[in-house]
């Protein structure tokens, strides 16, 4: 795993053409039905010092197989989190390193927290939010679950650093 980075524009487009029908409405709403050149560029090259954007790849680099991140809040004390895992490595535990490696990132940029918009038929999505102590709060008349984890502070009241 590693940060997305420019270059990873085609491995990102090629990564989105993989997803199934249930993958794009999960993870993106239903409305995104294709990736142009621009928005993987934009995806890619986002500031890591704001934001987080990683991608896990095949040994050899050359394909996605996964991608996390999180997008900062205007105030700059959460975010906004989301990730999603091709079809063919789904319950290998990659989804879940990458929201640890989220979450490690969170805390070490001493955010408060972090949450999600999750469909409330992604059980999957939910299960691992859970695992990780989110509280998940239905969100009436949408259709969605709010996950979120507040991040904890020491008993100094200092957020504590990645470890």
């Amino acid at each position: 795993m590693r940060p997305l980075r420019p270059g990873d524009e085609a491995r990102l487009q090629e990564f989105f053409r993989s997803h199934t029908p249930d993958t794009i409405h999960d993870r993106y709403g239903g409305v995104v039905t294709t990736m142009s050149e621009e928005r993987a560029r934009e995806l890619v090259g986002v500031d890591q010092t704001r934001d987080c954007a990683l991608g896990s790849f095949t040994r050899d680099g050359q394909m996605l197989l996964a991608v996390g991140r999180y997008c900062l809040d205007p105030a700059g004390d959460a975010a906004e989190l989301a990730f999603v895992v091709r079809e063919s490595v789904r319950r290998r535990g990659v989804g879940t390193r990458l929201l640890q490696l989220l979450m490690a990132a969170a805390r070490a940029r001493r955010l408060r927290r972090l949450w999600a918009q999750v469909d409330v038929h992604n059980a999957s999505m939910l299960g691992i939010f859970r695992h990780h102590g989110f509280r998940l709060t239905p969100q009436p008349g949408s259709g969605d679950v709010r996950a979120t984890l507040e991040l904890p502070r020491d008993r100094r009241g200092v957020r504590p650093a990645a470890a």
